[in-house]
């Protein structure tokens, strides 16, 4: 169960270093050019437009690092004192994002953003229901 506890931090952190690096690297030309066509596939903005979609893009940047500090807080308390409804809750905040931000994404064309999507959701949902077993069992830290 190590290991799956440990991913799930892994990647808490990760979203936390990536979205506290968002508004920064946003501001780096190759990176906003890649993040306004993986966001806005086949279609020529307008400098105006492309300038504000690049802001809000970035500035979602530290609500991503807020997640990843949530998910942090929370992995680390269920691991320490399980909770079926600690558990549920994670599993339930995964499922809304990834089904609400993947068709969303799909509907306009943003297949890279539904790749992404998946992999990360597979990354989280392995895990958390590996660690469902916890529930039910003392978890024992090495």
């Amino acid at each position: 169960m190590l290991i799956e506890y440990r991913l799930i931090q892994c990647l808490a952190i990760g979203h936390i270093v990536l979205g506290l690096c968002f508004p920064f690297l946003g501001q780096l030309a190759s990176v906003n050019e890649l993040l306004l066509a993986g966001m806005f596939p086949n279609q020529n903005l307008s400098v105006e437009t492309a300038a504000q979609a690049s802001f809000l893009i970035t500035l979602f940047g530290p609500t991503v690092a807020s997640w990843g500090i949530l998910l942090l807080v929370l992995i680390n308390q269920y691991v320490s004192s399980p909770s079926k409804n600690l558990w549920r809750g994670m599993i339930i905040a995964v499922l809304v994002w990834y089904i609400g931000d993947t068709s969303y994404s799909g509907s306009h064309g943003a297949s890279g953003a539904v790749l992404l999507n998946s992999i990360v959701a597979i990354l989280f949902l392995i895990p958390l229901w590996r660690l469902r077993k916890l529930i039910n069992s003392p978890y024992e830290q090495s």
